[in-house]
């Protein structure tokens, strides 16, 4: 289940795989890269969407050919 108490931040882009727990995630997105700190659980991992949380954050990444997460897309324990 997620973390509602962090801050949940939504992108689109791409992410470095391995996405790994204990590591950080580099993040590509609008022609820049972000790195988060250490990932503690991976939520979902489909072709469509990655779901992770760090210490702070709560990150939804939807690939860059999917659409931008929105609650509509998201089962309402994702990302909400």
């Amino acid at each position: 289940m997620i973390n509602e108490e962090k801050k949940t931040v939504f992108l689109k882009g791409s992410v470095q795989f391995p996405l790994k727990v204990g590591a950080r995630a580099i993040i590509y997105h609008a022609d820049r890269s972000t790195w988060t700190s250490a990932v503690e659980l991976i939520h979902q991992v489909s072709e469509d969407l990655i779901v992770f949380e760090t210490r702070n954050s709560t990150y939804c990444i939807a690939l860059k050919n999917a659409p931008l997460p929105s609650a509509v897309y998201l089962q309402p324990a994702m990302c909400a």
